[in-house]
């Protein structure tokens, strides 16, 4: 599964439309894309610009089954990331404008806490129960800090 840099957007940035009003979760795929990134957030700017350079560039990433997988917080009081990877088969019934998949083939969810995160976690596996699926780090830790 990628790596997750999760940005803690500064108050008069941040708004509804992110994830706890105030998250921005980036997706890399690679050590390139990190270093891409490093580059884009060093580089002068008179104003602010997101960081938003790899929300629809294509993964490098397929799979067979939907991924789950849990990214528990770097520090005391960050959130917990859930991030699913879909197959082309479930992606390709979202019609293209929806917007639905980061990636083409991501949805992530920032929570709050372990409970709100194992809760919706659930919550999916439910919905999941008739369709194949994964969780990445089952019985064991989560796979890494978001």
């Amino acid at each position: 599964m990628p790596d997750i840099m999760l940005i803690d957007v500064p108050a008069g940035f941040a708004g509804a439309s992110l994830p706890l009003g105030r998250y921005y979760p980036i997706i890399l795929e690679s050590v390139e894309e990190l270093a891409e990134l490093e580059t884009f957030l060093e580089a002068p700017r008179d104003e602010l610009v997101f960081p938003d350079l790899f929300d629809r560039r294509p993964s490098g990433s397929m799979c067979e089954c939907v991924v789950i997988a849990r990214y528990r917080p770097p520090l005391p009081d960050w959130p917990w990331v859930l991030l699913c990877q879909w197959p082309v088969a479930y992606t390709s019934l979202a019609p293209p404008e929806a917007d639905l998949f980061a990636r083409d083939v991501y949805t992530i969810e920032v929570v709050p806490s372990r409970s709100e995160m194992i809760g919706t976690e659930s919550r999916l596996r439910v919905a999941l129960s008739c369709h194949p699926h994964r969780h990445v780090g089952d019985g064991g830790p989560e796979i890494g800090h978001a």
